[in-house]
C-alpha cells in the first residue's frame, strides 16, 4: 500500500479539534477527512472507507458508543479492514491503555492536552498503516490455510463414501452368493420330487436317472454359471474402490501435509456469538495472538460454516438467537467429522448448573464474560495443544 494514497477518517465531537488533528496528518497524508456531524458520520464513514479511523471525541465513553454503533449500523465495516486509532487526554490514558489491550481499539496517543511529542499521532497512523499491510499480505496464507482444512473434510468424507461403497459391494456379492445356493437347494428339491411322485402325478418318471443327470445339467451349465456372473458382477465394484484409494493417497497424503502445516503455522478459531462488538473484540484479540479466526452469529451460521470447514477450536456463546450453545455443542459432539474439535463456552452466567450442563454437552472448558484476556488466550493455548 502507498501510505500516501491512504485514507484517513476523523470522528469526533468539535469540529475545531477535528480539523486540528486533519491539519497535523495532511502533509504526510494528503487523503484525511474529517466529520463532527452525529447524523452524517455513518454515511461519511461508508463513503471513505478509511483504512485509518481516528477516534476524537473528548470523552472515552463517547468513542466507545460510536464504535459499537457504527458496527450496528454501517453498511461496509463488516469486511472493511482498517485500524481505530483513539485520541484521549491523561486522565483517561489508563483506561485507553486497557481498551487497547482489550483489542476493543487499536492504538491509543496522548492529545490533550498537546504535548512536546506533535510527531506521535504521524508515527501512530504510519504504525498502523504498516500492521495493515502486514495483515494484507498474511491474507493469501490464510485463504491457503482455509483451503487446505477444507481439503481435510473432503478426506473424511470421501474415506467414509469408500467404506460405504466396499460395504455395497460386498452386500451385492453376499446377496447373490445366498440366490445362489437357494436356487440349487430348489433345484435339488424340485427333481426329488418329480422322482418320488411323478410331480403329483401329473408326470410319470420311467428313468430316475436321466432325470436327476438333466436337473444336474440345467444347474452347472445354465442357472450356476449365470448366478456367479452376477456374484463376479460386484467385483469391479470392489477393485474401483481399492483403485480410487490407490491412486488417491498420494495428493490425500500431500493435502494432509498442507493441513498440518497450515495447523502448525497458523490454527484456525471459529467465534460463535450473538453480539457483533463481542465477535470484533475476539477476533481482534484472537488475531493479534496470530490466530485466523471466523466468526459467526447463528447456530445455523456455525453449521453452515462447519459443512465445509474444520476450525481446530470453537468460541461458543450460551445464549444464541436461534438455538443456544449447549445444545450446538452437543450436536457437533455427536457428528463423526466435529466431535474431536475442543469447544470453549463463553458466557456472563456463571452459575454451577451452566458449568455442568457445558461439560455434560462437550465442551472442554468455560469462560465467563467479561473475560481476562490473557486467561482466555492461556485456554486457547492449552486446548490447541491436546
Amino acid at each position: 500500500m502507498n501510505h500516501r494514497e491512504a485514507r484517513i477518517l476523523v470522528v469526533g465531537d468539535n469540529a475545531v479539534d477535528a480539523e486540528q488533528v486533519c491539519s497535523m496528518l495532511r502533509d504526510r497524508y494528503p487523503h484525511v477527512e474529517a466529520t463532527t456531524d452525529p447524523m452524517k458520520s455513518d454515511a461519511v464513514f461508508d463513503r471513505v472507507k478509511p483504512q485509518v479511523l481516528v477516534l476524537a471525541f473528548k470523552s472515552l465513553e463517547a468513542c466507545e458508543r460510536f464504535y459499537l454503533g457504527l458496527y450496528r449500523r454501517s453498511e461496509v465495516i463488516q469486511l472493511l479492514t482498517h485500524r481505530t486509532l483513539l485520541l484521549c487526554d491523561k486522565e483517561n490514558v489508563r483506561r485507553a491503555f486497557d481498551l487497547c489491550l482489550q483489542e476493543v481499539f487499536d492504538d491509543y496517543v496522548l492529545f490533550w492536552p498537546l504535548v512536546h511529542d506533535a510527531k506521535r499521532l504521524a508515527m501512530s497512523v504510519h504504525l498502523a498503516l504498516g500492521a495493515l499491510d502486514q495483515e494484507l499480505a498474511l491474507a493469501p496464507l490464510s485463504e491457503l490455510a482455509t483451503l487446505a482444512r477444507r481439503a481435510e473434510t473432503l478426506e473424511d468424507q470421501l474415506a467414509q463414501q469408500v467404506r460405504l461403497g466396499r460395504v455395497h459391494a460386498q452386500n451385492a456379492q453376499n446377496t447373490a452368493r445366498q440366490a445362489q445356493a437357494s436356487v440349487s437347494r430348489a433345484m435339488g428339491g424340485l427333481s426329488e420330487r418329480i422322482l418320488a411322485t411323478g410331480l403329483d402325478n401329473a408326470l410319470t418318471v420311467s428313468d430316475a436317472s436321466r432325470v436327476g443327470q438333466a436337473f444336474d445339467k440345467l444347474q452347472r451349465e445354465a442357472l450356476i454359471p449365470t448366478l456367479e456372473e452376477v456374484v463376479q458382477a460386484a467385483q469391479p465394484m470392489r477393485d474401483w474402490v481399492d483403485t480410487i484409494t490407490a491412486e488417491l493417497a498420494e495428493p490425500l497424503q500431500a493435502a494432509r501435509d498442507l493441513v498440518q502445516h497450515a495447523k502448525v503455522s497458523r490454527p484456525h478459531l471459529l467465534v460463535v456469538d450473538d453480539d457483533e462488538f463481542m465477535r470484533r473484540l475476539l477476533t481482534q484479540l484472537l488475531t493479534a495472538a496470530r490466530y485466523d479466526v471466523h466468526s459467526v452469529g447463528t447456530a445455523l451460521d456455525a453449521q453452515q460454516f462447519l459443512m465445509y470447514n474444520r476450525p481446530d477450536l470453537i468460541l461458543m456463546d450460551f445464549k444464541l438467537p436461534d438455538s443456544d450453545g449447549i445444545l450446538l455443542t452437543r450436536e457437533l459432539k455427536g457428528s463423526a467429522l466435529s466431535q474431536d474439535i475442543p469447544v470453549i463456552m463463553l458466557t456472563g452466567q456463571t452459575e454451577k448448573q451452566v458449568i455442568v450442563d457445558s461439560r455434560k454437552a462437550g465442551a472442554v472448558d468455560f469462560v465467563a464474560k467479561p473475560f481476562n484476556r490473557d486467561i482466555l488466550l492461556k485456554k486457547v493455548a492449552q486446548h490447541l495443544i491436546h
